[in-house]
């Protein structure tokens, strides 16, 4: 089944990719600059700023699984629209912040927000896709995606070159005005009928995606696989000021290169996916590509500015075509695999997967890359290209168990 980049003609759909756009730049600005905004602008040392996100992470990121079930309950555009407001108060928050234990406050509000509005908005996909179009919702949502990374990252380079309490100021505050403007767009969506009832009528049990053994398994794999993001926004930017001879400004540069690369290859480099078979293939073969662009980064240390400079735009090019087969066939089974009456619920355990990951990647991939120079680069990669492999294996063999089944 071809896919296509054609504007959704349904008009929620159309509503909830504006959205998603004006969401993820705000995403793109403080994902580049939001930890030095902490470290230049609020006073905090580079220790406190880790660890008030990490601990802020652990104690917030629970929260999709119970706000994805209260989206599948009570319908996800009302639940979506509450988590971005939390989330708008926690980037306002941060204005405030200026010791540790007021950062790991705000982080774990900011956690619980975003923990919520990961897995609402799932379930508002799993109930705004078309009988047989889900797919092409997916990608055209993940090519919106990316594009409004790509923005907010050009803007926050923008900021890192002006460096002033002034720019980090109205970073923070562009940021909390796109999550208001985006739950502003989904006000103007109808209600959405909730996929299970709100008491239960059977003897079902309520907790369906944590007893789904299958799911969960699928969720520990690809959250390990999802290391891979944190390399490009953790580890890299510290790779390159202080290994390798190339220009400071290569931090930023190659931020906002890897995320026009991955929004102009989105459609095309994933247009072969039509189901979970081929979704788990593209993710399978992502952890060599992994493989070949670290050691390129690795490589980068050492040798002249012009040479490690080459090194890194070819290895963030390689990078950001293997981030779009892994989140492609991450993002697609996530849903497949996912019963479609419980689609929050499951996308609030992926996301507690890949919420602990997130909290725990500064130190994994700093660790590994930064500090273990190119041994701990490889070891990073085979770790990533195995977890890849396992999700496959858990499709195949979740494939051929409805197939006896039948």
């Amino acid at each position: 089944m071809p896919i296509d980049l054609a504007v959704p003609r349904d008009s929620r759909q159309r509503l909830m990719a504006l959205s998603t756009l004006v969401n993820t730049v705000g995403m793109g600005l403080f994902l580049s600059a939001g930890t030095i905004f902490l470290i230049r602008s609020a006073g905090l040392s580079p220790a406190e700023a880790g660890a008030g996100l990490t601990i802020g992470s652990l104690i917030g990121f629970g929260a999709g699984v119970l706000v994805g079930d209260q989206a599948d309950r009570r319908g996800a555009r009302e639940v979506l629209i509450a988590a971005m407001l939390v989330e708008a108060a926690a980037s306002v928050g941060l204005l405030l912040v200026h010791d540790l234990w007021a950062l790991i406050l705000v982080a774990s509000v900011a956690a619980i927000g975003r923990a919520g509005s990961g897995s609402a908005r799932g379930a508002m996909i799993g109930v705004l896709a078309e009988q047989g179009r889900g797919a092409a919702l997916r990608t055209y949502l993940r090519a919106v995606t990316n594009v409004g990374l790509a923005i907010g990252m050009l803007g926050a380079a923008a900021v890192l070159a002006v460096d002033s309490r002034a720019a980090y100021l109205s970073l923070i505050l562009t940021d909390a005005v796109t999550f208001l403007l985006a739950a502003a767009v989904l006000t103007r969506l109808p209600h959405l009928p909730p996929t299970r009832a709100v008491t239960a009528a059977s003897d079902e049990p309520r907790w369906v995606a944590l007893r789904d053994r299958r799911y969960l398994g699928f969720t520990a794999a690809s959250s390990v696989a999802s290391l891979q993001y944190w390399v490009l926004v953790q580890a890299l930017p510290v790779w390159i000021v202080l290994r390798t001879a190339a220009p400071r400004s290569m931090a930023a540069l190659v931020l906002f290169v890897a995320a026009v690369t991955v929004a102009l290859t989105q459609i095309p480099a994933t247009r072969s996916i039509d189901g979970p078979r081929t979704a788990a293939r593209l993710l399978a073969r992502s952890g060599p590509l992994f493989l070949v662009a670290w050691v390129l980064m690795a490589f980068a240390a050492g040798p002249p500015a012009w040479v490690a400079v080459a090194l890194l735009l070819v290895a963030v090019l390689v990078h950001s075509l293997a981030e779009v087969w892994q989140a492609a066939g991450t993002f697609e089974l996530s849903f497949a695999l996912a019963r479609p009456e419980a689609q929050g619920q499951y996308q609030g355990v992926i996301g507690l997967g890949h919420g602990f990951v997130e909290a725990v990647a500064p130190v994994v991939v700093i660790t590994l890359c930064v500090d273990g120079g190119t041994p701990g680069w490889v070891a990073l990669a085979v770790i990533v290209t195995v977890a890849g492999w396992l999700c496959a294996l858990i499709e195949r063999r979740g494939a051929r168990v409805s197939s006896a089944g039948r």
